[in-house]
């Protein structure tokens, strides 16, 4: 009995094979210790500037919003819908961030080697959980640390709401942000592990949980609009996304404090449980899915030192699988100038996840403007949401651009066919915007600010054909001036890429109307058809320009 309860010893191979992995292990530390020691000043620094500018700017700001809880001046109808919201919105919140950090591993998981490594270690004799567990501890603290930082803000901008005492506040979203950090590390792991085997063949795993996610966000959006209802004592314990979420909430006084450290112990086995799945994954990640993953993590980053977003964006769409593509086919119009109308709405056709997020992007802007005494910071977020809504539908026009080739033949110049390629897009907000003000009316919340929607969509249609002509960043903009700040290049290069959603949207927003709470009116109605009638002409001019310099 005593030799069965013993376990049995390591075999000669996996004894030398642990050998000659602590002796090429040791070999690598002491070559590369002058490497390692700049890193670790880097690091240094970089943890410097980033605790500088958060005493600089984060401090201040956090400052006063305690001073203004403490005054009462932020409490109200919406602090107070948005506390009793907390049940069922933060554990859509976690679901998601979790998700999306689990599918980031797809083309770029935690576990990522450099080119060294992946040339000269990955082929030799040496055990591959030595050499790839540490990457996994590191990537796993990194990205806990930052999500517990972001939840302990979170928890006390909650406290300056009304959400108990800061310093509880504080803890209870340190503790919810952690949870999410390193379980959506470890889930990423698994991923990583898979991403190259059963995942990429079977999309019905990720469609499932982005569904989830949505199931999720549902008694959300409910709660944030209509108020209390059954679904907030549902949520919180329909999985470890809510069980994250009941110690923020218990300090809110939304649910029993017991359900709080409920809340903890549950966590603590999830994360105990994924923490473990994942180290072992790391150690089972196959060679090539490394080689590939490091790759398009090379691509990825040069894309964004260069500030090219478009290149970054092909070098992740490079590594998704190609399923089999939708055969929808629209009948061949009969009129020339419907040409490129078609082509693009059949390419949103054949791409469905597109109207599909312009639709949800849609529908929050109705429900942002749907809300009653709402401040006018909140009404203003109409505008972001409808143009994310705008530019989801203008990808044909965006996917052209990258490809000149495609409208190269056709007879017209760019600047026409950057009007025609704005057609389907207005047309497919109209009919969003349409349908969310009838939801609204129906469900008994219309408000009278949902008659400008239409007078915004040429504005946001053009703000978003401005961005899809926008081209690659002059490389004079990359050559910026020194300031005590840095050099004002980065800045510059991301201001040329944002410049027709900051001016469309910035036009917008500076003139009293609807979106600023003020009554509907003329003047509130004619000016964003102005706006949008400047963002046409310079969406024109920028598709002249772009295709010219190519």
């Amino acid at each position: 009995m005593a030799e069965l309860m013993t376990p049995p010893a390591r075999t000669a191979n996996e004894a030398d094979a642990a050998h000659r992995t602590d002796a090429v292990l040791a070999r690598l530390r002491m070559l590369r210790a002058g490497r390692r020691e700049k890193r670790r000043k880097s690091l240094a620094y970089t943890l410097y500037c980033t605790v500088l500018l958060f005493g600089i700017w984060g401090v201040p700001l956090l400052v006063a919003a305690a001073r203004a809880g403490a005054d009462g001046r932020l409490r109200g109808p919406v602090a107070e819908r948005l506390l009793s919201a907390l049940p069922t919105t933060l554990p859509a919140v976690l679901a998601t961030v979790v998700l999306l950090l689990a599918g980031r591993a797809m083309w770029q998981g935690p576990v990522l080697l450099e080119r060294a490594a992946l040339s000269w270690l990955l082929p030799q004799p040496v055990l591959r959980r030595a050499l790839l567990l540490p990457r996994f501890v590191a990537a796993s603290v990194t990205t806990t640390a930052i999500a517990t930082a972001v939840g302990a803000v979170a928890g006390f901008l909650l406290h300056a709401l009304g959400a108990g005492s800061w310093w509880a506040a504080t803890a209870a979203g340190a503790m919810t942000g952690g949870t999410a950090g390193f379980a959506g590390t470890s889930l990423a792991t698994l991923v990583q592990r898979h991403c190259d085997t059963w995942l990429r063949r079977r999309g019905w795993i990720r469609r499932a949980a982005w569904a989830v996610v949505a199931v999720l966000w549902l008694p959300a959006v409910v709660s944030l609009a209509r108020g209390s209802w059954a679904a907030e004592s549902v949520a919180p314990w329909s999985g470890p996304w809510g069980w994250a979420a009941l110690p923020l909430a218990a300090v809110a006084g939304e649910v029993p404090a017991a359900a709080g450290w409920a809340g903890v112990a549950l966590s603590a086995l999830v994360l105990v449980t994924v923490g473990r799945a994942g180290a072992d994954a790391a150690a089972r990640i196959p060679a090539r899915v490394l080689r590939t993953q490091a790759g398009t993590a090379l691509r990825v980053q040069a894309s964004l030192y260069s500030l090219d977003l478009r290149q970054a964006r092909a070098a992740v769409r490079a590594t998704r699988p190609r399923g089999v593509r939708s055969a929808v086919r629209l009948p061949f119009p009969r009129r020339t100038w419907l040409l490129v109308p078609w082509r693009d709405a059949t390419a949103l056709l054949r791409a469905p996840g597109r109207p599909a997020w312009a639709a949800v992007w849609a529908a929050a802007a109705v429900a942002l403007l749907c809300l009653d005494d709402a401040p006018t910071a909140v009404l203003l977020m109409t505008l972001p949401t409808g143009y994310l809504a705008a530019a989801q539908l203008v990808e044909p026009a965006r996917l052209e651009t990258d490809d000149v080739r495609r409208s190269a033949h056709l007879p017209w110049p760019a600047r026409v066919l950057a009007l025609r390629h704005g057609l389907v897009p207005a047309a497919g907000l109209l009919l969003l915007f349409a349908l969310g003000a009838a939801a609204a009316a129906g469900a008994g919340l219309w408000s009278d600010r949902l008659l400008v929607l239409p007078a915004l969509v040429p504005a946001l249609v053009g703000a978003a054909l401005v961005s899809a002509y926008r081209g690659v960043v002059p490389v004079h903009l990359m050559i910026g001036s020194m300031t005590p700040l840095g050099d004002t290049g980065p800045l510059a290069a991301l201001l040329w890429q944002a410049r027709g959603p900051l001016v469309a949207l910035g036009c917008l927003a500076v003139v009293d109307g609807p979106v600023r709470g003020a009554e509907t009116g003329a003047a509130g109605l004619l000016w964003p058809l102005a706006v949008g009638a400047g963002m046409a002409w310079w969406a024109g001019v920028t598709a002249r320009k772009t295709v010219r310099g190519r």
